[in-house]
């Protein structure tokens, strides 16, 4: 993750530009707000956010939820801002398509400070690799979330903040800026080549 550092955000993200269409921006908010007033998350609560993660993904989801009772504890922990370890993120994985890339992005939108989305084109940012062998890898993922809290904790990091908050309407967390400046830097970068 040699690539997923303060100064290559800032210096991506005075070179931002948006490509997200209005649908996707207003689904973002949705999402979020959808958990923020869910006290508590139930098993109808697991089926339906995993479904709406995947509108936003390639791929048809297959949801296995023969250890649903262990995931909801998990996410209803991630909720009240628990620390997932490994073990625990592999069990939603498991659940979600045995997909990191889907785990992440439902975790994310139930705590958007804490967890960051993880996809391809941020697997490719923050590795330099077109390949994307690890990027299942839960312990990539803890990785990159610790790389994430690194940068946001920065004394400097207002100023990456600053510039990307002025493209949205709405509050974003220092976990969504990063994400995005990396994930359309990628964007741009692939338009290009």
């Amino acid at each position: 993750m040699q690539n997923l550092t303060f100064e290559n955000i800032y210096r991506d993200a005075k070179k931002l530009k948006l490509t997200e269409n209005d649908s996707y921006i207003g689904s973002y908010t949705a999402f979020l707000n959808y958990f923020e007033e869910l006290p508590k998350i139930e098993h109808k609560h697991l089926v339906i956010s995993s479904h709406f993660v995947y509108g936003w993904m390639p791929t048809i989801i297959q949801l296995d939820t023969k250890n649903s009772g262990e995931v909801l504890k998990y996410l209803n922990a991630v909720k009240s801002n628990h620390r997932l370890k490994e073990d625990e993120i592999n069990k939603i994985k498991e659940c979600i398509n045995n997909s990191m890339v889907g785990t992440s992005k439902l975790l994310h939108f139930i705590n958007p400070h804490n967890y960051a989305i993880w996809d391809s084109r941020i697997f490719r940012y923050v590795t330099g690799k077109k390949s994307q062998y690890g990027i299942a890898n839960p312990k990539n993922y803890l990785n990159y979330l610790e790389k994430m809290e690194s940068i946001s904790n920065d004394k400097n990091y207002f100023k990456i903040h600053d510039i990307v908050q002025k493209h949205f309407k709405y509050s974003i967390t220092p976990m969504r800026a990063i994400e995005i400046v990396m994930f359309e830097t990628d964007r741009e970068r692939q338009r290009k080549n």
